[in-house]
């Protein structure tokens, strides 16, 4: 026979509201803070490497834009890093465009600012002029940081192409 229930055996198994405890949240904050410290200083050097490489296309791009504007409009027009006629910080390179009279050697720069690279990568070269048939004087720019370094070159027939140097750029 079956009876009531006794008084030391519930029936109802009602679950107590629960949230979470301060304890368990300091501890996952400690995990997670231990995790970000591992994985931090493994994903800088992939951050370098694409701020570089991001930089060496972003020059290149410039390089071919400026050739297709001088065919376009037929004047004169360059990239510069130094002895440009307007002045370039430290990290920047200048689009520049010769001013009428064809020949007068005066140049503005085209987009009125020059063109910023990332904090940690650094430019050197010469100055690639296109001319109004899209050729160009030959020239080379080395992009840097420290994860290696990347060859920007213009051809005098005005093709630019990117290259990873393998060691020191030559």
């Amino acid at each position: 026979m079956t009876g009531p229930p006794s008084p030391s055996r519930s029936t109802h198994c009602a679950p107590s509201p629960r949230g979470v405890t301060f304890i368990e949240l300091i501890t996952l904050t400690i995990v997670i803070l231990i995790l970000a410290m591992i994985g931090v200083p493994r994903v800088s050097p992939i951050v370098q490497q694409f701020r570089l490489k991001g930089a060496a296309w972003q020059l290149a791009g410039d390089l071919r834009l400026a050739r297709q504007r001088a065919v376009t409009t037929q004047r004169r027009f360059r990239v510069c890093v130094s002895s440009c006629d307007i002045s370039v910080p430290e990290g920047t390179y200048s689009v520049e465009v010769e001013q009428p009279p064809v020949g007068s050697l005066k140049w503005t720069s085209e987009t009125g600012a020059p063109a910023r690279l990332p904090p940690d990568v650094t430019i050197s070269g010469a100055t690639a002029t296109f001319s109004a048939n899209g050729m160009a004087s030959g020239s080379t720019f080395t992009l840097t940081n420290l994860m290696g370094s990347y060859q920007v070159t213009v051809t005098s027939t005005g093709q630019v192409t990117v290259a990873v140097c393998s060691g020191a750029c030559s």
